[in-house]
């Protein structure tokens, strides 16, 4: 309790003095891991919406984090001045990708471990971790071989809607489902969301020109995964 006492009276206190030369490794050493995982993320990236902007999050994030963990130091008072700080930043961006999460975490842990000085930490952190990652993605850990598509066709007005693709959606995928119905252009015809698992073989081409067969030629689109899609 006399400690943290103490700690709160030396708020003032500017602490020790960090030198250039570690500054520098922290900041340098931090930049050069984040890039390997930057480029781990981007080369295991298995969804439809990359975004290069997250690549350079990871890069400038370590490196801020590094910086933060050098200027908080050992001193109490600075680490709870600090979260107040940061109390006021809202973050709105949903994160729709849980391994978004993950390499912004491994990012975070590295900043920390260099800023801390715990270089070794940080270097293997980046390799194993990194590593792993590039290894489950060459052995394709978790897929089972069938891939999600969604898929929107427009129908004109029917009683039947539910039926009508059932034969056709047989013939190109393994699983289907109707995921959402709602009518458009003044309730003059109906969209249909179909969430659908298909082979690795399979050709939007062919099922696109059978739906279209069905649908007098109305709209038919083939999109990607509802993971990345809000439905």
């Amino acid at each position: 309790m006399n400690d943290f006492m103490n700690q709160i009276q030396n708020f003032s206190d500017p602490g020790q003095v960090v030198d250039i030369a570690s500054i520098s490794i922290c900041l340098i050493l931090s930049f050069l891991l984040s890039l390997v995982v930057a480029k781990t993320y981007q080369i295991t990236y298995r969804g439809v919406s990359f975004s290069p902007s997250f690549m350079v999050t990871l890069v400038i994030c370590s490196m801020v984090i590094g910086a933060v963990m050098m200027i908080i130091g050992s001193n109490i008072a600075r680490a709870f001045s600090l979260v107040g700080a940061l109390s006021i930043i809202r973050f709105r961006n949903a994160v729709k990708d849980p391994r978004d999460v993950a390499y912004i975490f491994l990012a975070m842990g590295i900043g920390m471990a260099c800023g801390t000085g715990f270089y070794t930490v940080g270097i293997a952190l980046t390799a194993i971790v990194c590593g792993a990652s590039l290894l489950l993605a060459f052995v394709e850990f978790g897929e089972h071989g069938l891939t999600e598509r969604v898929v929107r066709v427009q129908v004109p007005i029917t009683n039947e809607f539910e039926g009508i693709f059932d034969d056709t959606f047989k013939l190109h995928a393994e699983q289907f489902s109707l995921v959402s119905a709602e009518t458009t252009r003044m309730g003059t015809e109906l969209e249909l969301t179909f969430s659908i698992k298909v082979p690795k073989k399979f050709s939007a081409a062919k099922l696109i020109g059978d739906l279209s067969a069905l649908n007098e030629n109305l709209r038919v689109q083939v999109v990607g995964s509802n993971h990345v899609l809000d439905l």
